[in-house]
């Protein structure tokens, strides 16, 4: 083969490798655009995903029998739940007449607003259901503050401060640690705070028995007549108490104080927001008028 014939296959193949990469770029190129092409023209004709549905949850507050004000010239009749034995806050008088410190704080309340006001006495043990399920709309009868109620009722602002305490009589000489592990029975009274404070210390390991009776002066009866060795009671009913029965109170003494302080308020259906708020407001005015000081003196618990 010539020298010429050489170069010129050289050169012709040459030129098909350039006309095949070109060709190939060519095919790879119209590849990509159409991936590119079809790749958009894919997303701008996918259909559109449904809407989501999104669930909003609202907190709908139940409405109560005096959640609200009621209408203009409407009575208001407060059904007030109390304690019948409960001196000097509540009690029904041998002509069946309910008296104490707070029938003449509700009372007061009620003139201030011009309700009508239905005094109803109630087993205690069982008086925060009768509220809860609509019985009586108010508790007002020395009802203390606890943890445990407030889970059920909400409070008024409070109104008075006292203290729980173990009593015995006088010629008992044992200690508190000694009597709360004596294996005798210690008078309480059912339902009250003083039920409470019993049960919590059995469940810390004393080792006493508890005689629950239905009011505080049956539970120092019961130390009286020794069925009991000693009496929890609250400052609130026993001060009183022992200031109007000098006799009783001079054969008893306090072995020592149980826990800090507690305190009294008005108890309410949590949804009676507006009957709350007046009997708030009510409350903080005799309270800083000279009449709550004449009231305390009245029932002795100045």
């Amino acid at each position: 083969m010539s020298g010429e014939n050489v170069r010129g296959n050289i050169l012709d193949k040459k030129i098909s490798r350039r006309n095949a990469v070109g060709t190939a770029a060519k095919v790879a190129g119209s590849a990509i655009a159409g991936l590119v092409i079809g790749g958009v023209a894919g997303y701008v004709l996918k259909p559109e995903a449904p809407p989501v549905e999104k669930t909003v949850t609202t907190t709908v507050k139940p409405k109560g029998k005096f959640t609200e004000a009621p209408p203009p010239g409407a009575e208001v009749v407060i059904i007030h739940g109390f304690d019948a034995a409960y001196p000097p806050f509540t009690e029904v008088t041998p002509t069946g007449e309910a008296q104490g410190f707070d029938v003449d704080v509700i009372k007061w309340i009620a003139n201030k607003y011009g309700w009508k006001v239905v005094p109803k006495p109630w087993d205690w043990s069982t008086i925060v259901t009768a509220l809860v399920e609509g019985d009586i709309d108010i508790i007002a009868s020395g009802m203390t503050h606890t943890a445990a109620r407030a889970e059920k009722v909400w409070y008024s602002i409070p109104y008075y401060v006292y203290y729980h305490h173990l009593l015995t009589l006088k010629d008992e000489a044992r200690s508190m640690e000694e009597l709360l592990n004596s294996g005798e029975y210690i008078a309480c009274q059912l339902g009250a705070t003083s039920d409470e404070w019993a049960e919590r210390l059995i469940k810390q390991g004393y080792r006493f028995k508890k005689l629950a009776l239905d009011s505080y002066a049956l539970a120092l009866e019961a130390v009286l007549d020794r069925r009991a060795v000693a009496v929890i009671s609250d400052s609130a009913f026993t001060g009183p108490y022992f200031k109007e029965k000098p006799d009783v109170a001079a054969k008893f003494r306090e072995v020592g104080r149980l826990g800090g302080i507690s305190t009294y308020a008005v108890a309410t259906r949590p949804e009676d927001y507006w009957l709350r708020n007046m009997i708030n407001h009510a409350l903080r005015e005799l309270m800083d008028s000279p009449l709550w000081n004449q009231l305390l003196d009245k029932w002795r618990l100045a």
